[in-house]
């Protein structure tokens, strides 16, 4: 706990204590000059934080807000200015709060409008990346359980437990926050299978961990990954253009980071989902039971578990109640 908890605060102040925006895309139609200004306007510290990228119509700019390339599009001929809230809520408040400022450099008043607008209960977009949140640490935490409570088990036994505790965990956690509370709609189906599928790749990493390192210090790693270094680098709390360089990066290939992706796509961008969050986390999914079946048949074999060691003071204890 001495080096877990400071690891957890640490990374997690570094990641979206202070967001700040690195090369994010926005729209604009018109001609380079008005790309030039708003890029100064956007701009104004100086530090390169957005990349404007022209369009030479509307249209074409608008498909590439829906597949998410882009998080804003200013049309100052239509005195426009389109957010896409659900690509990322930080990033549309700092467009936002740019707005006045843009409208005194364009010589317009741009009226802003949300292409693809949070849910009413979500403002801040941040249910999706809790359900991401709860699905990783509930897969680890369930396999913690069933190891501790449930000893013995075979290797077959301990691979179906794991997945149909995530099946229908993960139907529960989509029923109660999508029908029962209201709080996301979301189509039932796909975001039950990827938060199953989330839950059961943290299982089967702690399981990995727990045969080849020893349930004594299985958590510590299973924490870093998940707790430590994925979540904060998801781009549920955070968009991942405002946090910092490593977490960016990590944030896409690891889990936590392909689950918010996966839900955002299902929830409020049906028509453009993409492939690469399905790959990151069928990866996660495939490598994670693949380490854990090697490594358990390995060390173990197929049966069940030996039972574990008596320590030295109960044996010592039974042979005096023998004599």
């Amino acid at each position: 706990m001495a080096v877990v908890g400071p690891l957890f605060v640490a990374s997690y102040s570094l990641a979206m204590g202070d967001p700040v925006p690195r090369d994010v895309p926005i729209g604009v139609v018109g001609d380079a000059g008005q790309a030039a200004t708003i890029t100064t306007v956007m701009d104004a510290a100086g530090s390169e934080t957005f990349h404007v990228v022209p369009f030479a119509d509307p249209d074409t700019a608008r498909a590439a807000l829906d597949a998410q390339q882009i998080y804003a599009v200013i049309d100052p001929a239509a005195s426009a200015l389109t957010l896409s809230s659900a690509s990322g809520s930080s990033v549309a408040r700092i467009v936002e709060d740019g707005e006045p400022a843009l409208s005194r450099a364009l010589g317009t008043t741009l009226v802003t409008t949300d292409a693809h607008p949070l849910a009413v209960h979500d403002p801040y977009g941040l249910v999706l990346f809790y359900l991401a949140l709860g699905a990783t640490i509930l897969g680890f935490v369930g396999a913690i359980q069933t190891r501790v409570n449930a000893q013995g088990m075979t290797l077959r036994a301990e691979v179906g437990w794991d997945l149909g505790r995530s099946l229908v965990v993960a139907l529960l956690m989509t029923i109660v926050i999508g029908p029962v509370l209201g709080l996301e709609s979301f189509p039932v189906l796909p975001v039950w299978l990827v938060l199953a599928a989330t839950m059961f790749a943290a299982s089967m990493v702690y399981s990995f961990w727990r045969v080849a390192i020893g349930g004594k210090w299985a958590l510590l790693p299973t924490w870093i990954t998940f707790v430590v270094i994925a979540n904060p680098s998801s781009g549920g709390a955070v968009a991942p253009q405002l946090l910092p360089p490593f977490y960016e990066f990590m944030g896409r290939w690891l889990p936590t980071g392909a689950t918010v992706r996966a839900l955002r796509d299902i929830t409020y961008f049906p028509g453009q989902v993409a492939v690469e969050p399905y790959l990151v986390l069928g990866a996660w999914v495939l490598l994670g039971a693949a380490a854990f079946i090697v490594a358990r048949r390995h060390r173990f074999g197929s049966g069940p578990l030996p039972a574990p060691a008596v320590k030295r003071e109960e044996r010592a204890d039974e042979i005096d109640a023998t004599v």
